[in-house]
């Protein structure tokens, strides 16, 4: 419960520190990312014991701001903070009532990405990397770490700002967590998705 307000206050201090520099953009942004998943868990229940294999994939929609700075023409360093709302489809176990419906909950997401444009030119490729929080706020669970990496491009609208696009691709670090009744193993879990941003810089 101490990363979430750490993670929060250094979003505060970088975006107090950025504005007093003039290479600072502030992003909205949308985010959709696809998770296919699978694990298997095993359980023990007054010691009957059981072992199955989960699979499902969650549709995440995020939104939020993105803030970015430059250290050159074609170096930056990105903090943002996302409303997100992960609807979970389990494909596995079945269950015998047909197909269960989807559960979406809410979360906070953190991304810290460095990114490099390739060209100076008003349309570039752009190419990012680096990692992600996610806080659940449905459920108490801990802070979920992903590594992330992007290539897009970026469109100059004007003077100060710009469209910013990005196919994405990440991978979790962060399996379930074992307890006394739910055991854990063979977990996988990467998203693919795609981030649009539109950037104004100051």
């Amino acid at each position: 419960m101490k990363t979430l307000p750490l993670i929060l206050a250094l979003w505060v201090i970088c975006a107090t520190h950025l504005t007093a520099q003039h290479r600072l953009s502030v992003a909205p942004t949308y985010w959709f990312q696809y998770n296919p998943y699978k694990y298997r868990v095993a359980t023990d229940f007054n010691g009957q014991q059981t072992d199955t294999q989960v699979s499902g994939y969650k549709a995440i929609s995020s939104v939020g701001l993105v803030i970015r700075y430059q250290f050159t023409t074609r170096w930056d360093l990105a903090i943002g903070g996302l409303y997100a709302r992960p609807a979970d489809h389990v494909q596995r176990p079945q269950s015998p009532y047909g197909a269960p419906s989807a559960f979406t909950s809410q979360a906070v997401q953190f991304p810290l990405l460095v990114s490099y444009r390739l060209t100076n030119r008003r349309l570039s490729p752009y190419f990012s990397a680096g990692t992600f929080f996610t806080k659940s706020i449905t459920f108490t669970s801990p802070l979920q770490t992903d590594g992330v990496i992007a290539a897009g491009i970026d469109y100059q609208l004007g003077p100060v700002m710009s469209l910013l696009v990005q196919p994405t691709a990440s991978y979790s670090f962060s399996p379930p967590v074992n307890d006394v009744v739910y055991q854990f193993s063979n977990y996988q879990s990467y998203n693919v998705g795609i981030q649009a941003q539109l950037l104004y810089r100051f």
